[in-house]
C-alpha cells in the first residue's frame, strides 16, 4: 500500500511539472505569432507610401528599409548624404536582381535629388536567399524624402517616405 501512495504521488508530480513546463512555450508561441504579425507583407502599389519597416513585395522579392542615418559627404558637408539600411529578400523561384539605381529620391517639394556614389546595393539574388547593404543618397534639408523604386522584373512600384529621426 505505502509503494502504491508513492507511486502515485510521483505520478502526480510528475504529471504537474511536465504542464507547469508546457505553458512557457505556449507564452512563447504567442510571441511568436504577434511578431510575425508585426512583419506582414504588403504588395507593392504606387497607391501607398510606405515608412521604414514595411515589407513590400515586387512579385517574390521583398523590400524592407530598416534604418535612415545622415552621413557627410567626401567634402566634409554634414547630413548631406542619407544612408539608407535595407534587407531584400527573394522568394520567387527565379534569380532575381536588385540594385538601388532603379531608385528615384526626391525632397519635400518634389526635386529629383541624385544618388550618391558609394557603395550602393546592387546585385542578383539566388531563390531562398536575401542580401542586406545600404543605398546612398545626396539630401538637401528638405525632409521627408520620398524614395521610389521601379522594379525592372515586374514593373511594379512602391515609395517610402524617409526622414532621420
Amino acid at each position: 500500500m505505502k509503494k502504491t501512495a508513492i507511486g502515485l504521488v510521483a505520478v502526480i508530480g510528475l504529471t504537474s511539472a511536465l504542464t507547469g513546463c508546457g505553458n512557457p512555450s505556449s507564452e512563447k508561441d504567442q510571441t511568436e505569432t504577434k511578431q510575425v504579425a508585426q512583419q506582414e507583407t504588403v504588395k507593392a502599389t504606387d497607391q501607398k507610401t510606405f515608412k521604414l519597416g514595411d515589407h513590400v513585395d515586387f512579385l517574390g522579392l521583398i523590400v524592407t528599409f530598416e534604418k535612415s542615418t545622415y552621413l557627410e559627404n567626401d567634402k566634409g558637408v554634414k547630413n548631406s548624404v542619407m544612408k539608407i539600411d535595407m534587407r531584400v529578400e527573394n522568394k520567387s523561384a527565379a534569380a532575381r536582381g536588385f540594385t538601388t539605381i532603379d531608385m528615384e529620391i526626391k525632397d519635400s517639394k518634389g526635386k529629383k535629388l541624385a544618388i550618391y556614389p558609394g557603395e550602393n546595393l546592387g546585385e542578383k539574388i539566388q531563390p531562398g536567399k536575401t542580401i542586406s547593404g545600404a543605398g546612398y543618397f545626396t539630401v538637401n534639408g528638405n525632409a521627408p524624402y520620398t524614395i521610389t523604386y521601379k522594379d525592372p522584373d515586374s514593373d511594379k512600384k512602391a515609395s517610402w517616405k524617409v526622414e532621420v529621426k
